[in-house]
């Protein structure tokens, strides 16, 4: 870029001012001539910060210097509009974003309240907890009233046998024996009858004075029977008259009646009371059985809703970040030494280009041992087959590049709290990481993703573990699959048993549910361990099994991540690569050859294997497996079995 045609003109127009022959063509000439060189010195593998050295040689002093000048004000101007480029790229970028985001979080917001209208719910983990505390408190009134009820039916059932009466034919009984002119007409009854029966000792049927008391008889028989019917129709309308009921009702009887009576209203009340609460108790019983679904559809809006604010809110606030920045007037780049020329010691004057030998013995008394030193450093490179900056893998490889994880420096990790900032760049360097990949496709995000490397040693396992972390962190269901069949670390890495693991499930069909644990790191955070391993484990990737475990854990987590063997030299790999979304390659700096590297993606081509992207890993070897995992911090959890179910770091996001 600085040796661009475009930026030569610029330059060489404000040199013009001065020396007319200057222009892009001559400055392009000198180039490759070597009159004019742009070279990169002093560069620290773990700085990101660069040195440039620019030369010029002419055999014009004071040329010389002026377009040396010119040549560091127009590379300090292309720094300070290359920065606004940049900045307006990444603000491009969000501004981009953003429409999307805020239509997400729109839409999980009204699916919320939707899901509260529906149901009338305010909180469905208290809703649950009250609905339980009611259907309790209904079920001990239902027991209560059962009991009363048998009580009284039972009691209601000896009275009747008692009196040899129902309720009914008992009030009907009182209500006679307690009716004035029934009591009237019933006495004179009785005292005609005994008059027939004296008058009969006397005198025959057809006597006069017997007729005369039989036609009294008749008709008292006939209004007591009018005034019986009367009385029933009033109290107890259905009931007949029995002998029972007309029967003389002494105090016991009547008392026991009105037991009777009191007894059957209550049984009546206990039954509707009864009724009453089955028909609550269903009720509750309904709700309590829909809302476990409630509660899980909802828990995964307002997790959904709450990662979608989150991204949002960031993306806000990196916006503005870079709008203040944008704004920022201050040159990026500085002058570290003014242009200046050569000077020869003997003679105190410029060194014109025209006086090689005089030049070249200067550079053999001053600078003897930096040019060999150099020339050592470049022979050194041409043999050593290394990537030995994240630049250099950048520059060789045609992949989408997700950044540098640096060297862990402590412990340090994430907070409790999601929304809060990360404390070191080893934690922001994977919540970049998973930013990048979470906004990769967002038409069809990445959901199972293989995660390998050339060689051993080089990290891989080490960013499969922290970046399962930090997805689980944000809010994802995440399985941690440790396919490692050649040398499995993830179990030893988070102390986990691994008595059974994916080569049970491919070689003996273990149920899965079975065999995956919870990882002691997050709550959100499966793993699936390898199991016992064998020579030939690998060829499991092939399979029917291991399509159907791949199809049912995508069925069942949010994003799975395959620990997969170094991939040098091991080809049943790739059946596994083929059943995800893509791999991840992990570089180790300073570590991975770049001539296997470079086999091992021409392979993966050949067969058409989906690699989405590298990161390049700063640690090496003596980060990626030690007695102590490098994985992130966060607050622990007891391990226990999981539970199965059907079912996004700022500045970096930019990048």
């Amino acid at each position: 870029m600085l040796q661009s045609p475009e930026l030569l003109s610029k330059i060489a127009a404000q040199i013009q001012s001065r020396y007319p022959d200057v222009t892009a063509a001559s400055l392009a000439l000198d180039l490759k001539t070597k009159d004019l060189a742009v070279t990169r010195v002093g560069q620290d593998m773990l700085d990101s910060t660069r040195a440039l050295n620019v030369t010029y040689k002419g055999t014009d002093p004071q040329k010389v210097q002026f377009v040396l000048e010119k040549l560091a004000e127009g590379y300090l101007r292309f720094s300070l509009e290359d920065r606004k480029t940049r900045i307006g790229g990444g603000v491009e970028f969000i501004e981009d974003q953003l429409p999307a985001l805020q239509q997400r979080v729109n839409s999980l917001e009204q699916q919320v309240q939707a899901l509260r209208q529906r149901y009338r719910l305010t909180d469905p983990t208290i809703e649950n907890t009250s609905a339980v505390e009611q259907l309790k408190d209904v079920q001990e009134k239902l027991l209560e009233s059962e009991t009363a009820l048998r009580e009284q039916s039972s009691l209601s059932s000896s009275l009747q046998r008692q009196l040899q009466l129902t309720p009914e034919q008992a009030l009907a009984a009182v209500a006679l024996s307690q009716n004035p002119r029934y009591q009237d007409l019933l006495t004179q009854l009785k005292k005609v009858e005994s008059e027939i029966a004296v008058k009969l000792a006397r005198f025959s049927e057809e006597s006069p004075v017997v007729q005369r008391l039989r036609g009294q008889q008749a008709n008292l028989n006939r209004l007591l029977g009018q005034e019986t019917q009367r009385t029933l129709n009033e109290t107890s309308p259905g009931v007949s008259g029995s002998t029972q009921i007309l029967a003389f009702q002494d105090p016991v009887r009547v008392e026991l009646i009105r037991l009777l009576v009191q007894s059957a209203n209550q049984t009546k009340a206990l039954q509707a009371r009864t009724q009453e609460i089955v028909r609550s108790e269903a009720v509750l019983d309904q709700r309590l059985r829909q809302l476990p679904a409630i509660v899980r559809q909802y828990n995964s809006l307002q997790q959904q809703l709450t990662i979608a604010t989150q991204t949002l809110n960031q993306f806000l606030l990196q916006r503005e970040t870079l709008r203040v920045e944008a704004a920022q007037k201050e040159v990026p780049w500085e002058i570290i030494s003014k242009p200046n020329l050569a000077i020869d010691p003997a003679t105190g004057k410029a060194v014109a280009s025209k006086g090689k030998k005089a030049m070249q013995m200067l550079i053999a008394g001053f600078a003897a041992g930096l040019l060999l030193g150099l020339a050592a450093a470049l022979l050194r490179e041409k043999l050593r087959d290394r990537f030995v900056t994240a630049e250099d893998l950048q520059d060789a490889v045609p992949l989408p590049f997700f950044g540098v994880i640096p060297t862990r420096k402590g412990m340090g990790g994430l907070s409790d709290s999601l929304g809060s900032k990360l404390m070191d760049p080893f934690s922001d360097a994977f919540s970049s990481l998973y930013t990048n990949l979470r906004f990769l496709n967002s038409g069809s995000p990445i959901r199972l993703l293989a995660v390998g490397s050339v060689e051993s040693g080089d990290g891989k396992t080490t960013v499969a573990l922290n970046l399962a972390q930090i997805a689980a962190s944000m809010g994802q269901r995440v399985l941690l699959v440790d396919a490692n069949l050649v040398s499995p670390q993830l179990h030893t890495l988070l102390d986990l048993s691994n008595q059974r693991g994916l080569t049970d499930i491919l070689r003996y069909k273990v149920d899965v549910e079975q065999v995956v644990q919870r990882s002691p790191l997050e709550e959100n955070l499966f793993v699936l361990t390898s199991g016992s391993v064998q020579m030939d484990s690998t060829r499991l990737f092939a399979s029917t099994e291991m399509q159907r475990l791949v199809k049912q854990l995508r069925e069942t987590f949010d994003f799975v991540i395959f620990d997969t063997p170094a991939l040098f030299g091991l080809t049943d790999t790739n059946f596994l690569t083929a059943q995800t979304d893509g791999m991840l390659m992990v570089v180790g700096v300073n570590k991975t050859r770049r001539s296997l590297f470079t086999e091992t993606l021409n392979n993966l081509k050949k067969f058409r294997l989906p690699v989405i992207g590298m990161v390049a890993n700063r640690g090496g070897r003596g980060q990626a497996i030690h007695s102590q995992p490098t994985y992130l911090q966060s607050s622990a959890n007891q391990s226990h079995p999981a539970f199965f179910g059907k079912k996004e770091s700022t500045s970096d996001a930019v990048q």
